[in-house]
């Protein structure tokens, strides 16, 4: 639906609050995580390395994702050159398409106030403060997931293949992106589509199964070139254990992921087991992003039962049902998983949240005058102040204050929502209540977010003050008994000044690496410094098998590489399996070295006596 000459102005300003939300010291998150910020380098001057997503422009290991978000950041880099701005702007573009994604899909068949909530909701959500302004790869999927929606919700107006065959080619990209995840949302698209779709049921089942091959088609072509690559002329496929990127697809990323060590993988956090409010109950997980998932499920239950009657193709229906499928599939996976879970993941519900709130609101006004229908309006918000007084509670010193403002105007919001008092004050300090219970919260978080720094594989936003920072560059703000190695594994060492002096002056450009570390997050932070290819021996922290022992002798002995770096204390990480170490042990055993700082320098052309 067009925007209307009175709408534009709202529309505006919502395009502008994002791009002030994303791009606002953007810089302050430096490399935001040097896992993927290295193989955005890797990629930006080598093209095999960007073909493949490797760690490093030696084409030594590959990360343990597919390569679509790093292509993204490798191209901003090799354009504009290696910055915290060239890797973290297109996250923050990809924001703001998202808000506006999300705006368009409700505004289609909703009022544009409907619209602007729903907007706005998305731009409150902690998850999406921190991720839109990152280079983790969940920033294009969610953008991804959004559109495939977008691309459905017109294909249910007038049933045209180019919006279904449109829809698996995003969906593809999105597997290019974070392999299975992108494959929740296929049931909900498809099914919702069958029901509510316009024409034949045949027609809409061929379309389905067409869309289906365009998704494998998309989905599969890289797969396809890089499993048929001889093993000896691409890098290894880090995260697996036979050099195999199915398997990397189907253990690391797929079955492992989800059933944990059951199923091949790395079993999951134990502060937040299993368990279907899993999302909720554990505020480390609900405040980046699930304030107002209770209450989305409330508004959409009672929502849909004001549409029961509708036309089977009636299109407000179909969006809360595309919007609600998305954010039950991806509830149940990330409360069930037994694999390794990030809080940041509920960033992937964000939108579907936001639509559900944003089409609610204008569906359930006018049922109002109905008993029942307030009552679950004042459940909702209800709901909405419970979580916030919960995850408000324990957020910083001055977090029970907050939680206890925001109760008070919960309870006040409730009343007035199941009495419906007609006073126009009363009406005006109802929609302050609702205002507050449902988004002080989120945008206390959300503020904190941006205005603080990230680093590492686990950004999470907290409130200022908070004694659980986690992802901080700044040590003294961790939270006390976090080892070195703990920090070393979630977000690397910083790369020794002294050491890059040394290898910058020693360093040989026609070497293959400047030097080898192990663990993918320290090598990460000398390849970025030095802007030359650092080998991450064990791959990300250590639990690929590459290079093994015999491996990195022949490098050693062809003149590849040169040093070795390890930390003197060999706090460097903690490995998930002793692949990293096992080279470690092997070269202290073997070569000389020098300390310089809080480093081990070895020279692999130096060995010891009788070695």
């Amino acid at each position: 639906m067009p925007v209307k000459r009175g709408d534009a102005l709202g529309l505006a300003a919502l395009v502008t609050a994002a791009g002030i939300m994303f791009f606002w010291r953007l810089d302050s998150n430096g490399w935001g995580n040097g896992y993927y910020a290295a193989a955005a380098q890797a990629g930006a001057v080598n093209w095999e390395a960007f073909f493949f997503g490797s760690s490093d422009g030696g084409n030594a290991i590959t990360v343990d994702k597919l390569p679509a978000s790093i292509w993204l950041s490798s191209l901003s880099v090799r354009l504009f050159g290696l910055s915290s701005w060239s890797l973290l702007g297109p996250q923050a573009l990809l924001g703001v398409g998202t808000v506006v994604l999300t705006y368009f899909t409700v505004r289609r068949h909703f009022r544009h106030s409907s619209a602007m909530i729903a907007g706005t909701v998305l731009l409150l959500t902690p998850a999406a403060a921190v991720m839109f302004r990152y280079n983790n790869p969940d920033a294009l999927l969610t953008f991804l997931l959004t559109l495939a929606t977008y691309l459905m919700i017109r294909a249910c107006e007038d049933g045209r293949w180019q919006w279904v065959l449109g829809t698996g080619a995003v969906i593809g990209a999105a597997f290019l992106t974070k392999s299975a995840q992108a494959l929740l949302l296929l049931p909900t698209l498809g099914g919702v589509y069958l029901y509510s779709g316009p024409g034949q049921l045949k027609r809409r089942f061929l379309q389905l199964v067409a869309g289906l091959a365009t998704v494998a088609a998309a989905a599969g072509w890289w797969v396809v070139i890089a499993e048929a690559t001889p093993q000896e002329s691409r890098p290894y496929a880090g995260g697996s254990f036979s050099n195999s990127f199915v398997e990397v697809l189907l253990r690391q990323n797929g079955l492992g992921r989800i059933l944990g060590s059951a199923g091949g993988g790395t079993p999951g956090q134990e502060a937040a087991p299993p368990g279907l409010l899993r999302l909720i109950q554990y505020s480390s997980f609900g405040s980046q992003g699930a304030w107002l998932l209770p209450a989305a499920v409330l508004l959409l239950a009672a929502t849909l039962v004001l549409l029961r009657f509708q036309p089977r193709c009636d299109a407000r229906r179909a969006t809360l049902l595309f919007s609600g499928g998305w954010i039950l599939s991806y509830w149940v996976t990330f409360s069930f998983m037994g694999g390794v879970v990030h809080a940041y993941y509920l960033i992937a519900i964000a939108p579907p949240i936001a639509m559900v709130i944003g089409a609610t609101w204008e569906m359930l006004r006018p049922a109002q005058r109905w008993v029942p229908f307030r009552l679950v309006a004042a459940s909702a918000v209800l709901v909405c102040g419970i979580v916030a007084f919960g995850y408000l509670s324990n957020s910083s010193p001055f977090g029970p204050v907050l939680a206890l403002v925001v109760l008070a105007f919960c309870l006040v919001g409730c009343e007035l929502t199941v009495f419906r008092l007609r006073n126009h004050r009363a009406r005006r300090f109802l929609v302050v209540s609702l205002v507050a219970t449902c988004g002080f919260g989120p945008l206390l978080f959300s503020v904190s977010a941006i205005a603080s720094a990230h680093t590492g594989v686990s950004p999470a936003a907290s409130m200022v003050g908070s004694h659980a920072v986690l992802d901080s560059p700044d040590p003294s703000l961790w939270p006390d008994g976090n080892t070195e190695s703990t920090r070393g594994t979630a977000l690397g060492h910083l790369a020794d000044p002294q050491v890059v002096a040394f290898l910058r002056q020693a360093d040989n450009p026609a070497s293959r690496w400047a030097a080898a570390s192990p663990g993918a997050l320290n090598a990460a932070q000398y390849q970025l410094t030095l802007q030359r290819p650092v080998m991450p021996v064990g791959g990300f922290n250590g639990g690929t098998p590459y290079p093994s022992v015999s491996q990195f002798s022949n490098y050693i002995e062809s003149g590849q590489i040169r040093y070795y770096l390890v930390r003197h204390d060999s706090h460097d990480i903690q490995a998930e399996a002793g692949f990293a170490d096992e080279v470690t042990n092997w070269v202290r055993e073997h070569f000389a070295h020098i300390q310089i700082g809080e480093m081990d320098v070895f020279d692999l052309r130096l060995r010891l006596p009788n070695s």
